[in-house]
Parts: C-alpha cells; structure tokens; sequence
C-alpha cells in the first residue's frame, strides 16, 4: 500500500480537483485506489459522481474506538472507491478533531487496520494550510504532492509550506519524500516568471509537467465527472496523465 498526501498551503489552487482525477488516472492503470476526504467541504464528493442527498456517513463520524475506516466507503462510478468527510454537523466535527488531537497516528492506524490490498494507492486530500487534518495526513503518508499555481501568491507559501512538512513529515529518522505540481499554467509572461521561480527554488521536486489551464475542468465539475473521463483528450487531462507515469515510475524507484 502507497499513501499519498495531496496538500497546499492557501486554498483555490484545485487540490481536491487534482486528488480526484490522480486517483481516477490510476485505477484506469489498474490500481486499487482509495481516496480519503479529510477536508470539512467534504467536496470531494462531488468530483466523483456524488451522494445521495441522505447520505451522511463520512471518515469524520468514526469516533468510536472500534470503528473501521472502510465502513464509511462508497464506490465511485469512476474506479475509485472513496471515503467522504461526511456529514456529522458542528458538534461531530469538533469532537472528531479532538479525537485526532489526541491520537497523533489514528488516520496511520486505521489505514494499517484497513488491510488493503498490497498494490493500493490512498490519496488523502486535506484541507488548506495547517490544520489537525493536515498533520494526521502527514504522518500516514508515504509521499507528499504540494499543489501551487504558477502565481505569486502561491510563490510566496512555498517557505510555510516546506516548515509543515518538516515538522511534521519527519519520523523514524527520515524525512517524508515530497514534491510540487503546478496547476492551472497559462501562457501569460506573469506566469511563465513564477514558474521560473518555482522550479529555481525546488529543483527536482517540481513535478516537470504542469496542469494545463482549461475550462473544461470546471465543466467537468459541474457534470459530477472527473476531467480524465469527461474530456481525456483535454490538455489538463493529458498532462495529469504525465504526471500519473511520472509518480508511479517515482515511488517504484523509491523516489
């Protein structure tokens, strides 16, 4: 089993949208693939074919000590299966983080107790910047994917960034391996100059193909679908694809 852990450090740079068509991408490789929705938006849902309207079941309503992360698992009409945040209201979700407070490696736990199949991928998409969420995340995972734009104000999170993973990605005497997709690049000069600027800073651990911007993702979004299968042939798609060879080609080699 490969956990990942799909982060950004401010929100709008379409995390859940990139957590959801990386998880579709590889189940069309033929992996088993499980994404975890540590996000209270519980969006992403909505990216995956979505719930019926009385579905509240979600990963946040697993406070009792015996409860099993899959109990709360859908299958997506896309190859995936999924595990929503769920829908448990204020009360449940101030004890579930309370919960996770207190029990630093319970997502590491669950997932350990889940007894996935041996070649299973978990992508875990969390909320943006630091949270409860986040470092649960961090520690259950094998590999962090940071999610920037090619724009200044992402350019400007790259330092807080890196500080959260390295208070949190380092265990065991190594430190969690990590890199950076570029979202939603365009063809203005602004965003040509960030990417110079980001791939100067990170080196290799910028993922070297950028997600191409495009309106038929939103469009994707609102037909419940993932880009990968509403348009394949769509740039973005085709350059998430890359980034699908290019990360499990990564973790085969011990990236």
């Amino acid at each position: 089993m490969i956990v990942i852990a799909i982060v950004s450090a401010k929100g709008g740079v379409g995390k859940t949208t990139i957590t959801a068509n990386l998880g579709v991408g590889m189940a069309q490789r033929g992996f088993p693939v499980t994404i975890l929705d540590l996000d209270p938006q519980n969006a992403m849902q909505w990216h995956l074919g979505g719930l019926e309207q009385d579905e509240s079941n979600g990963i946040s309503l697993l406070t009792a000590a015996r409860a099993k992360l899959m109990d709360a698992c859908y299958t997506s009409p896309f190859g995936v299966n999924f595990v929503p945040f769920g829908n448990g209201g204020e009360k449940q979700r101030m004890r579930f983080e309370n919960l996770l407070e207190q029990q630093e490696p319970w997502l590491r736990k669950k997932l350990q107790a889940a007894k996935l199949p041996a070649n299973a991928i978990v992508l875990l998409d969390t909320p943006p910047g630091p949270s409860v969420y986040l470092k649960q995340a961090i520690h259950a995972a094998d590999f962090l994917l940071v999610v920037v734009l090619a724009d200044a104000a992402s350019y400007s999170t790259l330092p807080e960034m890196e500080e959260l993973i390295s208070t949190y990605g380092h265990r065991n005497q190594a430190d969690i391996g990590s890199a950076y997709i570029v979202n939603q690049g365009s063809q203005r000069q602004l965003a040509k100059d960030v990417l110079t600027l980001i791939a100067d800073r990170l080196g290799e651990r910028m993922v070297p193909f950028i997600v191409q911007e495009s309106p038929q993702v939103e469009e994707a979004l609102a037909y419940e679908r993932p880009v990968l299968e509403y348009k394949p042939d769509n740039p973005a798609s085709l350059s998430i694809q890359k980034i699908i060879d290019w990360l499990l080609t990564g973790l085969k080699g011990g990236r």
